[in-house]
């Protein structure tokens, strides 16, 4: 496997996980409807979005958009569409906001030491 398959593995195993550990410490059906998913999950994503992307610059979006999906592939799995799937994946894409945004920083700060630590040379 590609160095980068792995990293989109660590991405979506990464939503999975904090998906899953919310919704049981909170025991709600689907997590974003607990506090501590927008406290705790979704800044964890972020955090592992900004890592990923520091590590692979290239596409950065992609590592705040693959724990997001993921987290809409495992909440669909385990509850099956329903009446309000459309409206579940307006929400992921609008949560999905903040890591990307993140991932897009963690990308940035790589190519700015890059580039300031070539000219320092």
């Amino acid at each position: 496997m590609k160095a980068n398959g792995w990293l989109y593995v660590v991405s979506a195993v990464s939503g999975v996980l904090v998906w899953t550990l919310v919704s049981a410490a909170t025991g709600r059906r689907e997590a974003w409807d607990s506090g501590a998913y927008y406290q705790f999950g979704l800044p964890a994503l972020c955090l592992v979005s900004a890592l990923l992307a520091y590590f692979e610059t290239d596409r950065s979006w992609r590592w705040g958009a693959v724990p997001l999906a993921a987290q809409a592939v495992a909440m669909f799995a385990t509850q099956g569409l329903g009446n309000l799937w459309p409206l579940g994946l307006i929400v992921t894409g609008v949560l999905a906001v903040p890591p990307i945004l993140t991932a897009r920083l963690g990308a940035s700060l790589r190519t700015r030491n890059n580039v300031s630590g070539s000219s320092s040379l």
